[in-house]
């Protein structure tokens, strides 16, 4: 079993929204033990084209589809040979691809594949690439780039799919429990200093090491980056390292023994599995296997060569010779047995002395060869010697008849004397089936003992899992009585600090709790954690401010795949108007493509209402840069071309007509802070004056505008993000701040007050859009937290915070691409409009939360 736990996280940042998941990275973790991605180690790749994302996705789609199958499909054993046989595979395809298409289709590609195999991480990049690894105590930039006392690479000059010979940079390094590697996007390299980056891999988790690389994106103002972050821990938690023998510690300890012995289980299942399989494939396997260590020897060879020794001038000593004492004496002529006999100088044999003769002279024994009868030929000579005795006796009849009482014993005898067997054998009895067969006869399969093996180990399967199951009952019923005893302290708390403390608390236990699996694995826990989250919920409600919409439904749909809108408009109910029929639909603007649409406010699909290139007039519309809300229609204002005049577009009856806004041809090149906004028939305009904003009087859109900022009081307006007119000018600032300016009563337009940002957990750190309800002296402001998913409501004279709200955690409807908002109070309870990515959903605004200390009753549940 590996010593070490590689957990992993990949991160995307598309147009500054984040994504869990992100098409320009993969992960690949092994589903069972025997997968090939557990034989080869876990793969992660981070790739990046030079082209835009929609031109340059597919390429990088085949590269990492190319890498995963080639590096798994590899037989070698090697993770560095496997990783450049893929690299190059999807190099190679990459230029086919860039070969058959055209010039304006093509797109090359930089990437960084990471390979973590029990404790060794291996890194293969091809620039531009970037890679931040912390092991064995040293943190590394791969490559080292400028803010690392490095060089930056052009994109073209090595990235996959510009030439055939590309050959990728390759690193291995040991990972210990607490190291980690960061790869991403050459675009974050520059943000990625030293000690950015030792305090991001010093994170707990990976999850928080990617908060904080989105958190620095939104701080540098990156809307695009990808990458992943992997970590490496201990399998035993730091409890449980604590103290062996506390509950953590055994159940850990006997976990990782379990899947131990589940592993070596299912090991040998499957060598039973190829016991069954038979000979032939078996004798493959042992050939593949012996073919595989092979290759692996000969790698090692290669990479470690044998070491010549050091030449010396001078040559080793020859050894001495051994002393085998004096040589052996050979006598010139042979000597008679008398003459050695009496020879005092000869040894004499021991045997002498018992009056042998001299070994010396007398010939060694030969050995001789048994041929007497073999045991079958024993007893049959035996049968022919009785025979020779009987003739013998019946030869002599006077001498047998003289002996009868020797006759009569020896019959008795014989009588009494067993029966001998058949003869002895010299080989053992071999049983053969039926018929003639010279084949060699294989041993009986023991399928007794196969079953035997089978039922074991299925039993020991069963208790394991059972065992195991009844531990983890056990801890999640601890967790559970944890969880509710942190909820309900909640209540009990003597002040608003503290009991945001408990509310931390119990969204750790809480946490903890929906991480095991058999929170649901019986009725009763089932029916605990429900009633669990509901009063967790009332709580959050009650201490953070944080209510859910309960009705949230979608009212329209982008037409086109991938469109996003920025604005929708919903009128207010007619009063003096009899025609109504602009009435009936909301209006929704796509400002990247330019277009308005319209659809039935009820619900239904949208369509093109206003778009470019239509013709008014002698005029062609160009693109639309606002829409708002006039008295009785909708109104829009577009501008020709990139800084050309904007045209005011208004309708009369059922059809469209103009006035071209005058002064506007100075305005030049807007950006994405253009606001315009109607209040009693005039037009506001926010980001075509430096530091103001201009106003057209109702009807007179052909006279020059006015700035309606007189004095800013030492507030600068330059980065202010949307704009809101209720008889007083409303700011947006990019922090949640709002500036509010009045006419003062010397009768001067300049600035009167600020609200500053709630405090509220989480923190708001960047403002999207806002809205403001009812007139000058009352109402309030809603602003849209776009990184959350969340509205918050505080209020427009006092700054109170009120309320913040979202989607249900469980609910259909996510709120992961919140843009803007409308508030309706055309009823009696406010309905909020949002802007969600492509689509538009409705809710109405749920009612303020109570205090924390005021206890709520809970909610019946229905008995099963």
């Amino acid at each position: 079993m590996p010593g070490n736990v590689t957990r992993s996280s990949p991160f995307g940042l598309v147009s500054g929204i984040p994504q869990q998941k992100s098409d320009l990275t993969l992960v690949v973790t092994p589903a069972s033990p025997f997968a090939p991605e557990a034989r080869k180690g876990q793969l992660h790749i981070v790739v990046e084209a030079d082209q835009d994302v929609s031109r340059g996705r597919d390429a990088c789609v085949l590269v990492m589809r190319t890498i995963r199958r080639i590096f798994y499909e590899d037989p070698s054993f090697s993770v560095t040979s496997s990783l450049r046989k893929a690299i190059l595979a999807a190099n190679r395809a990459l230029y086919q691809q860039n070969f058959n298409a055209s010039p304006q289709k093509r797109a090359v590609v930089g990437l960084t594949c990471a390979v973590i195999k029990d404790r060794d991480l291996f890194l293969a990049q091809v620039a531009p690439a970037q890679a931040y690894v912390m092991a064995e105590g040293r943190l590394r930039a791969l490559p080292a780039n400028a803010a690392w006392g490095g060089t930056a690479f052009p994109f073209r000059s090595r990235a996959l799919g510009t030439s055939l010979t590309i050959e990728p940079d390759l690193y291995r390094a040991v990972l210990r429990p607490g190291d980690g590697v960061l790869i991403c996007t050459s675009n974050l390299s520059d943000l990625l200093s030293r000690d950015e980056v030792t305090r991001l891999l010093r994170a707990a988790e990976p999850d928080d090491t990617v908060a904080g690389l989105t958190e620095l994106c939104r701080h540098h103002q990156i809307t695009d980056a990808h990458g992943i972050v992997a970590m490496t821990f201990a399998r035993l938690s730091p409890a449980a390292q604590a103290s062996l023998f506390s509950a953590a510690g055994v159940n850990e300890q006997a976990r990782l023994a379990l899947s131990g012995v589940a592993e070596r289980l299912a090991r040998a299942s499957a060598d039973i599995v190829w016991l069954l399989r038979g000979p032939v494939e078996r004798e493959a396997r042992k050939r593949a296997e012996i073919t595989r260590a092979r290759l692996a020897e000969e790698e090692r060879r290669v990479l470690h060569p044998h070491e010549e020794p050091t030449y010396s001038a001078d040559p080793p000593p020859v050894p001495r010779p051994l002393d085998l004492g004096e040589p052996l004496r050979i006598d010139a002529a042979p000597r008679s047995s008398s003459t050695a006999r009496s020879s005092p100088q000869m040894p004499v044999a021991p045997s002498a002395l018992l009056g042998e003769v001299s070994f010396r002279n007398t010939p060694a024994p030969e050995r001789v060869i048994d041929l007497s009868d073999t045991p079958g030929q024993a007893i049959i000579s035996r049968y022919a010697r009785q025979k020779r005795r009987n003739t013998s006796a019946s030869a002599h009849p006077f001498g047998d008849r003289s002996s009868p009482f020797t006759r009569l014993s020896d019959a008795v005898t014989r009588r009494l004397r067993p029966r001998p067997g058949p003869p002895p054998r010299a080989l053992p009895r071999q049983h053969r089936s039926s018929g003639l067969s010279y084949r060699r006869q294989s041993p009986p399969f023991p399928w007794l003992l196969l079953l035997l093996l089978i039922s074991f180990i299925s039993l020991l399967i069963l208790y394991g899992t059972t065992l195991s199951r009844e531990n983890a009952l056990r801890e999640t019923e601890n967790v559970l009585t944890e969880a509710e005893q942190a909820v309900a302290a909640i209540r009990s708390a003597p002040d608003e600090a503290t009991a945001q403390e408990r509310l931390i608390e119990a969204e750790e236990a809480l946490a903890a709790l929906r991480s095991s699996d058999l929170i649901t694995a019986t009725t009763a826990n089932r029916q605990r954690y429900e009633e669990l989250v509901r009063e967790y919920t009332r709580a959050l409600a009650a201490v953070q401010k944080q209510t859910y919409f309960e009705d949230l439904t979608e009212v329209a749909r982008h037409p086109l795949p991938g469109g996003l809108f920025d604005t929708v408009i919903v009128p207010p109910p007619p009063r003096t108007v009899t025609d109504t029929l602009s009435y009936s639909s909301i209006y929704m603007l796509d400002a990247n493509a330019g277009i308005l649409y319209r659809a039935p406010r009820t619900g239904g699909v949208a369509q093109p209402f206003l778009r470019p290139e239509d013709g008014i007039g002698p005029i062609s519309v160009g693109r639309i840069r606002a829409a708002v809300w006039r008295i009785d229609n909708i109104v829009a204002v577009a501008q020709s071309g990139e800084s050309g005049p904007f045209t005011f577009y208004f309708r009369s009856g059922n059809e469209w007509r103009y006035s071209i806004l005058a002064g506007s041809e100075e305005w030049g090149r807007v950006g994405e802070r253009f606001r315009a906004v109607n209040y009693e028939g005039n037009l506001y305009i926010l980001g075509a004056a430096r530091n103001n904003v201009l106003r057209y009087l109702s009807g007179e859109y052909g006279s020059f505008p006015l700035p309606w900022i007189q004095n800013d009081g030492g507030r600068s307006i330059e980065t202010s993000i949307d704009l809101a007119v209720d008889g007083k000018i409303n700011l947006l600032m990019p922090d949640g701040r709002v500036l509010i300016f009045a006419t003062n009563s010397a009768g001067e337009r300049a600035f009167e007050r600020e609200i500053p940002v709630p405090q509220i957990r989480p923190p708001l750190v960047t403002a999207t859009r806002f809205f403001v309800t009812g007139p000058s002296d009352s109402g309030s402001i809603f602003l849209v937290d776009s990184f959350n998913g969340r509205i918050i409501q505080i209020d427009k004279q006092t700054g109170e915070f009120i309320q913040q709200i979202s989607a249900p955690p469980d609910g259909p409807i996510a709120l992961d691409q919140l843009l803007s908002v409308f508030v309706d109070e055309s009823s009696s309870r406010p309905t909020l409009y949002m802007v969600n990515g492509g689509q538009i959903v409705r809710g109405s605004l749920p009612d303020r939360p109570r205090s924390f200390r005021e206890p709520v009753a809970p909610t019946p549940t229905m008995a099963p």
